[in-house]
Formats: C-alpha cells, structure tokens, sequence
C-alpha cells in the first residue's frame, strides 16, 4: 500500500499544477525518454561497430593464415627433416667419423674431441677436431662428402689445408666436425633451475 499511496499522492500533487507546469514536466519527461533511449542506441551502436572491427581483424589473421599456410608447412617440414637427422642420445662421433675415414681410404692419427657444449635450448653440440697427414685430394674430396651426406646431421665446421713441403700432391688438413643432439631431459632441467637460482 506505501506505494499506491505515494502515487497518489504525485497525482495530486501533478493536478495541482497549472496548465503550463504540467506541460513542462511532460516536456522534461519526454526529453529525458529521449535522451535515454539516444544514449542507450548509441552505446549499442558503437558496440557493434567494435564488434565489426573485431570481426574484420579476425577474418584478416585467418586470411593471412591461409595465405601463409603451405610456406609454414614447408617450414616445419624442414625443421622436421633436421631435427630428424639429429644425433640420437649418445651418438659416438669419433667411431662415425672413424667409420668413414676407413669407407675413404683415410688414415686418422689424430683426434681431440670436446666434451659436449649446451647450445640453445635444449641441444648439445659434440665437436671433433681431426688432423690428417700425407692425404690426396681425391681422398680429402670423398671423405669430406662421406662426413656430412650420412644419415646423421654432421657437418665441418672448421677446414685448414696445407700442402706438404716434400710432396705437393699431399695434404695436412686439419679440420673440426659437429653434429648436435637433443639434451638429455635431466640436463634441460638442471638449466632452468641453475637460471632461476
């Protein structure tokens, strides 16, 4: 009942203003049904609007990855061939490139390998320096080809070669081989907590 009766008491109170009052309420009251229903259209408007932006950048990006699909394919082919040539765990790149120096008629009388190096995240890097003495070019040609077209990523880093004062046709070549390999996941881990330490 408190509510019929404040309503009726605003009726009384609007047929006790004159004409002109009563008109001016109306117009204040229309004008601000007006003007609500001005704000309210604009801020749907502009809420649509924005959505529209956001649907356009949207239709935008899924274009460009359309367009940009088969190079990211081929990109992640290619990654995926290299990373399939990757060493495995415990790779043995002296005993490889032994093996290969033997399939080329190569003598090695001297090797110095390096102990594994982090490099990125999450691969190793194996180095293997290597000097050779008295060795034909053929020779140096076919074992160097051998090196890095086997089925494990292996590739010369560093070549130096000299010819020999005694015979010009022989070569001392010193050279250093790397091949990579995914780090042992203990290892990986060990990195990130010496990084947050």
């Amino acid at each position: 009942m408190a509510l019929s009766d404040r309503l009726s008491g605003l009726r009384e109170r609007y047929e006790r203003l004159s004409q002109r009052e009563r008109t001016l309420v109306a117009v204040f009251f229309g004008s601000f049904v007006v003007l609500a229903t001005l704000t309210v259209g604009f801020l749907i408007t502009d809420g649509l609007a924005s959505l529209g932006e956001e649907n356009q950048k949207m239709r935008e990006a899924l274009s460009d990855i359309a367009t940009h699909r088969d190079s990211y394919l081929k990109a992640k082919a290619r990654v995926s061939q290299v990373e399939s040539k990757l060493a495995h765990e415990g790779f043995a790149l002296g005993g490889y490139v032994e093996g290969v120096a033997k399939e080329a008629g190569i003598k090695i009388p001297e090797t110095d390998e390096s102990p594994p190096t982090p490099v990125g995240k999450g691969f190793v890097e194996k180095t293997l320096k290597l000097r050779l003495t008295a060795v034909k070019l053929d020779a140096l040609a076919n074992f160097l080809r051998r090196v890095e077209t086997g089925p494990t990523l292996v590739v010369v880093r560093d070549l130096n070669i000299r010819t020999r004062d005694d015979k010009h046709q022989d070569l001392d070549v010193e050279l250093t081989v790397a091949t990579w390999e995914h780090a042992p996941k203990g290892a990986a881990k060990k990195d990130k907590e010496k990084d947050k330490g």
